[in-house]
């Protein structure tokens, strides 16, 4: 039987309770549904997806000499993500380098060990920033890249 009542949610409709209740259930379910969508977007590496290769065509002038790696686990919350920390000589300078740690579900770990490697300049720091904040792509084995950023500068 179907008559004129006042939901729980403050909707004035037509309907019978169970009803009103199972509408309200799923108008909710939906909006937290279409919430969570763009964050899937942000994901930057779905399980079980390889890790990134270098393309076919693209240079890799810049010697990397990395002398000494740390992996450190910062929290934010609830949420601890593994980071790269390596000590490195670009052109004559010692750098610190950050990037995130490379392991991938069915495949084999992408490590950074210490030794030399080849990489190029992703994308450029701000003007008079320096050298901080630069991003680089290094070319690891299996032709493998971690892409890494300047986050310090040694004498």
């Amino acid at each position: 039987m179907l008559f004129k009542k006042q939901c729980k949610s403050g909707l004035n409709l037509r309907c019978s309770s169970f009803v009103c209740e199972v509408n309200v259930r799923r108008f909710v379910v939906l909006l937290l549904v279409a919430c969570a969508l763009p964050l899937l977007h942000g994901q930057k590496t779905r399980m079980g997806q390889p890790p990134a290769t270098a393309k076919a065509g693209v240079d890799y002038p810049i010697a990397f000499h990395i002398s000494g790696i740390h992996v450190r686990t910062p929290c934010k919350g609830e949420t601890c993500n593994d980071v790269v920390y390596a000590d490195a000589i670009v052109d004559g300078k010692r750098i610190e380098l950050m990037g995130d740690w490379i392991w991938y579900p069915n495949y084999s770990s992408v490590a950074l060990f210490p030794g030399d490697y080849k990489g190029r300049l992703f994308k450029d720091s701000k003007k008079n920033a320096g050298p901080i904040f630069q991003q680089y792509e290094l070319l690891l084995r299996e032709n493998t890249i971690w892409r890494c950023t300047v986050t310090g500068v040694y004498e």
